[in-house]
Parts: C-alpha cells; sequence; structure tokens
C-alpha cells in the first residue's frame, strides 16, 4: 500500500478531532509541529493549523509506533 504525502500520513502533524469528531483525520484539521511554534499577529505562539488533506515539501512518513502515539493522545482530549 502506497501513502499519499499528504498532513494526515506525516509523523510532524498532530490530529486534533473536534468533538464528535471519528478519527478520520484525512478531513479533519490538526498541528503541523515540523518547526517549532511561531508567534502569530495577536503575540501567541503556536503551530500551524492545516488540514489532514494538505501537503508540503517536508513530508515524512509516519511511523507505527508514532502514529500509535499520535492517536492516543487525540483519544485523551
Amino acid at each position: 500500500m502506497t501513502v499519499k504525502p499528504i498532513c494526515s500520513a506525516c509523523q510532524w502533524w498532530h490530529f486534533h478531532p473536534r468533538e464528535g469528531e471519528e478519527a478520520s483525520a484525512e478531513q479533519g484539521v490538526g498541528y503541523c509541529r515540523r518547526f517549532p511554534p511561531t508567534r502569530r499577529e495577536n503575540g501567541i505562539g503556536a503551530w500551524p493549523i492545516t488540514f489532514g488533506s494538505d501537503w508540503c515539501g517536508e513530508y515524512a512518513e509516519r511511523t507505527g509506533e508514532a502514529w500509535q502515539v499520535g492517536c492516543a493522545a487525540a483519544s485523551l482530549r
């Protein structure tokens, strides 16, 4: 199986499900944690927010271990 190089399959992406949302990360919203948070116009630092179907040139395939950690963290919310 070939993985699409999109945010939801990237090791740097953290899925942030909305209340009542299933684990369909590709259609969801999450944070790109490839680089440290940057300061926004309001002065607060934050990671970039992306859709699971977005993509960039920094893609790194998620390992099974990283996927489990991301899913476990998402289920705690």
